[in-house]
């Protein structure tokens, strides 16, 4: 016998999306139904049926989604089954909202089969992920208070202090990057990129290290470095509040469509300041820098204000650059993506504003390195 399906609750009073959603995933899983707050609750709370994931309307008769989302929350039966909101028009108020109360992501439907199939699969991804990383401190936690028990009375138990501090903040950080892959792959669902993350990211990373390695003068710290490269992630994270008739418009954007694609920058920031109680000091403030200003240019003819030079942070300056060259070499719904050489010097010779000086130095250092992240991230999700 073949394994058995994973189990999915589908909640909505539209029949219609019923049937839709319910087509798209009826070959994957085993599809349990809810037509009202109610319903869906009693669902979530069976202990019969295992639940990889819950697909919620945002217009829940008896309960809205919100409520339904802080019960969740609050139960340890419920808290890792990822919720994907379902929603027919999306304003930046309630796409902030669903967020905040834990949604693992929002869609606007009607929605594709192939895209509610990667969000589900995704979002299931990230909550597994996310549980393992959350054992593991705990696990570490646990470990740490009966080693310093067992070691009452025999001088030891400042001795390990040190490396299970260390172990501490290790989980802690690898809690804190989950959370990051997680919310950055929300904004490449919007433009339907499997990987622009993990290649803005990479290619961040390949810039930091050369900075730390070879140019003192960067002042840049090791730590520093690996925060800024974690936090790239967070770039684009606004795109999850423009809506869909603009981000993926088939053609060439309107001035005014435009001008709210560039507020992504901004509204991001909304995000992140919604987000900042699960963020340490320095990710938050690194994230929030990338975010509101990876579109500046060091001449000045960037957004969203302008900024020219150093008056850009210098961590937006480096993700600037990852970001504006995996662009190229990414598909959109209106051009097909760019060859590797010339999107290289696309960058090199300004036709995408100016960068730093020392960063562009340190982008064409490493030429074979980036090649080598853009065909071992090259997207396969069409």
């Amino acid at each position: 016998m073949g394994e058995s399906k994973r189990f999915i609750l589908l909640s909505t009073c539209s029949f219609k999306l019923l049937n839709d959603v319910s087509k798209a995933l009826n070959n994957e899983y085993e599809i349990v139904k809810a037509i009202d707050g109610a319903q869906t609750i009693r669902a979530i709370s069976d202990k019969s049926i295992n639940l990889a994931c819950a697909i919620i309307d945002l217009n829940q008769p008896n309960m809205n989604v919100y409520q339904i989302l802080g019960l969740m929350k609050k139960s340890t039966a419920m808290k890792y089954i990822p919720v994907i909101v379902m929603t027919e028009e999306l304003d930046d108020e309630n796409a902030e909202k669903c967020l905040e109360h834990g949604a693992a992501d929002v869609v606007v439907v009607p929605v594709s089969a192939a895209k509610i199939r990667y969000a589900v699969n995704r979002s299931i991804k990230n909550k597994i992920y996310i549980k393992e990383l959350e054992q593991k401190i705990g696990d570490n936690e646990n470990t740490e208070d009966e080693s310093n028990a067992s070691s009452v009375g025999k001088g030891e138990g400042s001795a390990d202090a040190e490396e299970k501090d260390r172990l501490k903040q290790e989980a802690l950080s690898n809690l804190e990057n989950g959370f990051a892959n997680m919310f950055g792959s929300l904004a490449e669902f919007r433009v339907f990129s499997k990987n622009h993350i993990k290649r803005v990211r990479e290619i961040t990373k390949v810039i930091c290290d050369t900075l730390v390695n070879h140019f003192p003068e960067s002042n840049l710290e090791k730590e520093d470095a690996e925060c800024i490269a974690n936090a790239s992630c967070y770039h684009d994270i606004g795109k999850i509040l423009i809506p869909d008739e603009i981000i993926l418009k088939p053609r060439k954007l309107t001035e005014a469509e435009f001008d709210v694609i560039k507020s992504h920058t901004t509204k991001g920031c909304e995000v992140l300041d919604n987000m900042k109680e699960y963020q340490t000091e320095k990710m938050y403030h690194y994230s929030w820098e990338i975010c509101r200003y990876h579109h500046e240019r060091y001449d000045g003819t960037g957004y969203p204000e302008k900024l020219k030079g150093e008056n850009i942070p210098f961590s937006a300056q480096i993700v600037s650059i990852a970001d504006a060259f995996d662009a190229l070499m990414t598909n959109t719904t209106y051009r097909k993506a760019i060859e590797f050489e010339k999107a290289y010097m696309m960058i090199i010779e300004g036709e995408c504003g100016m960068f730093s000086p020392l960063i562009t130095q340190c982008f064409k250092m490493n030429k074979d390195k980036i090649e080598e992240i853009s065909q071992k991230y090259a997207d396969s999700f069409s």
